[in-house]
């Protein structure tokens, strides 16, 4: 049995760039930061000869996490299966802990902890698993590589970056999901509209200061959601130096100083936890 664990990101600052004319996908910019959050994968590698349906199989403790090939393990699966040995199969369990609908990336970074795995019988090159993650999804290459990354394009075109990770992040999660097409769709980009500039890495020229950063998504959500606004201001109230979406939510993160600071603010939740950003 082989365990694989699949980690979370928070967006740290997400600014929303315009649109690409060709395909209407939006342009960004934010800093992916991976964190000790995740999911667990187990695997039992089979020999077995088949169809797809008969080799791989999913199972999952969330009974409304889909199984079928709706979902992106599946979908990384059969990306990759023209690489595999013909006889290579496996049980793949899913534990899920990170929540579905939540800007946490659990989803991607599922499919990328899947293609790493399966690349160990594949082979092919970072490139080349690069190009199939991008096609599963716009995070899923920052699963491959993990750590911390500033993200432009769609959120594929990917540049190392170290900050500071003297810090614990709680995170909030709200008894609802946001959809990510609808939080897009509530900003209204028009496709012939001029790109906006990039400001992250002119700020991050004067040092790394958490105040800098700045989430678009929060003007067309909170309004729809304003239980999003209130959990920010508790989050301050509580002792957090910053708070944030990440992503388009729902959850909400709180940035704060000490681990002492992070037990306090975490205990002021009912669906809360305590992370570390690696």
């Amino acid at each position: 049995m082989i365990t694989l664990t699949s980690n979370a990101k928070i967006n740290i600052g997400l600014h929303i760039l315009g649109r690409r004319p060709e395909d209407g996908y939006h342009l960004i910019e934010t800093i992916f930061q991976e964190i000790d959050f995740a999911d667990e994968i187990r695997i039992e590698e089979l020999k077995v000869d088949g169809l797809f349906q008969d080799r791989f199989s999913l199972s999952c403790d969330d009974p409304d996490i889909p199984v079928d090939e709706s979902n992106l393990i599946l979908k990384a699966v059969r990306a990759m299966i023209d690489f595999l040995p013909d006889n290579f199969g496996a049980k793949i369990n899913l534990k899920k802990r990170i929540p579905a609908g939540a800007g946490l990336g659990g989803g991607s970074s599922n499919a990328a902890t899947i293609l790493r795995w399966l690349n160990k019988k594949a082979a092919l090159c970072e490139k080349d698993l690069t190009d199939i993650a991008v096609k599963l999804g716009a995070d899923v290459p920052f699963f491959l590589q993990g750590g911390t990354a500033y993200a432009e394009g769609i959120g594929d075109v990917l540049t190392p970056l170290e900050i500071p990770k003297n810090w614990w992040a709680v995170l909030v999660f709200p008894e609802f999901a946001i959809s990510t097409p609808w939080a897009y769709e509530q900003l209204k980009f028009s496709l012939t509209g001029k790109l906006k500039k990039p400001k992250i890495p002119s700020q991050l020229e004067k040092g790394f200061n958490w105040q800098i950063f700045e989430n678009d998504f929060e003007e067309a959500i909170i309004p729809s959601y304003p239980e999003i606004g209130e959990i920010k201001a508790r989050l301050y109230g509580l002792g957090a130096k910053y708070a944030d979406l990440s992503g388009s939510g729902s959850t909400v993160f709180g940035i704060c100083e000490s681990c002492e600071i992070a037990k306090r603010v975490v205990a002021a939740f009912n669906n809360a936890v305590i992370t570390r950003p690696i």
